[in-house]
């Protein structure tokens, strides 16, 4: 078939079944009448054999005088066009076939949102996270957010602020404290506070302490909650630490020395490092388990092996059972209490430590989900962990 020729940009277009009454110019998107450009057979068989071809004499005047008309047409067609292009720089270029098809732009699409709760934003008003830090929630479903103003916030389960408990920066067993080190909740609601190297318990309805947990000069960097009411805390005095067991009356029954260092026996420098790192969880049958939390730390310089950073497991009263699972640049641990098994351990990059990295983790008591803080910009969000 004989190329069409597009009367508003000069196209050729081939794409057209005979017969048909309209086509589209694949370069401007024209749709216009091809009827009468369609070549039409004679109304008459001519044989050049018999017939000799007729003169331009024999031709009508009125068949003149229409070709004329119809070829001014075009080139006033033709002339208008080619001004048109000169003032539109993205129009096809005739001749050379560089052409701008128009395209449908793909609709955005929007990614599901996997957070169960976002609340909160930069500030130290009521609602509001000056560096949040860590995290609980209590058999209620209310969240309990720390931050670096040494406020512990709570809120209800759809992230609607109820109170502050001001932190204080100083007490009779500690001296000016700038964060809190890690919150916890347990069973009767009462809140668990570690800053400055010991741990302060709050009641349900109190906005003072309740009682302290300390073993001065030791620092408590670390503590976890038992299922019968008592809890595990960790010591150090930057030569070795100290796996405490804590009733539920706050008496200190048992002390395991050196208890995460001697069974991950890992090549790591320096000590005092290492020490300031480890972290613990406990899970519904008392199980312990404890990592080096290096994401959880600030600044630090440190040489390691890479397969020594495991995660360590014991017998609820302190026996090395085994190792599993390396813990590289992991920055917290949490155990599902209610279900009772071990949960996956919190992975974070030294890169974004304490900016927007995922520390810490908590375990939410109502559902058996375990939880974690997302720290991007000064929003709280909780994510059901894969």
């Amino acid at each position: 078939m004989e190329p069409l020729i597009c009367p508003q940009c000069g196209g050729q277009i081939t794409d057209y079944s005979p017969g048909q009454a309209f086509a589209t110019c694949g370069y401007c998107g024209t749709r216009f009448l091809i009827e009468n450009q369609i070549p039409q057979a004679p109304a008459y068989a001519y044989d050049p054999q018999t017939e000799p071809p007729r003169q331009l004499s024999e031709i009508s005047p009125q068949a003149i005088a229409g070709i004329v008309t119809v070829g001014t047409f075009a080139l006033l067609l033709i002339a208008v066009f080619s001004g048109l292009r000169k003032h539109d720089e993205g129009s096809p270029t005739f001749g050379s076939y560089n052409v701008n098809k128009a395209t449908s732009t793909p609709k955005a699409t929007t990614a599901p949102d996997p957070n169960l709760l976002s609340f909160g934003g930069k500030g130290t008003g009521n609602g509001l996270f000056q560096d949040a830090n860590s995290i609980a929630v209590d058999k209620l479903g209310r969240i309990y957010v720390s931050d670096d103003s040494l406020r512990v916030q709570q809120f209800d389960d759809k992230g609607q602020y109820l109170k502050t408990i001001q932190v204080p920066s100083k007490g009779a067993n500690y001296n000016k404290a700038r964060t809190i080190d890690k919150i916890a909740v347990d069973a009767d609601n009462k809140l668990y506070v570690a800053v400055g190297g010991v741990v302060l318990v709050y009641g349900e309805q109190s906005t003072e302490p309740i009682r302290t947990l300390q073993v001065a000069p030791d620092y408590i960097q670390d503590f976890a909650l038992r299922s019968d009411g008592g809890l595990l805390m960790i010591s150090d005095n930057d030569k070795i630490e100290t796996l405490l067991f804590v009733n539920k009356a706050g008496k200190i029954t048992k002390r395991i020395e050196g208890f995460h260092t001697d069974a991950a026996d890992a090549a790591v420098s320096p000590k005092e490092t290492a020490l300031a790192a480890i972290r613990l969880a406990v899970d519904g049958a008392g199980n312990i388990f404890s990592v080096y939390a290096f994401g959880d730390l600030g600044n630090y310089s440190l040489d390691y092996n890479r397969e020594d950073l495991v995660i360590l497991r014991y017998s609820p009263e302190g026996k090395f059972v085994n190792k599993f699972a390396q813990s590289m640049l992991s920055c917290g641990i949490a155990v599902d209490i209610k279900a009772g098994f071990m949960c996956q351990m919190v992975p974070a990059w030294r890169s974004i430590a304490r900016t927007a990295n995922v520390c810490p983790v908590s375990t939410d008591w109502k559902t058996s989900v375990l939880l974690r803080l997302i720290k991007i910009t000064t929003h709280t969000s909780f994510r059901k962990m894969p």
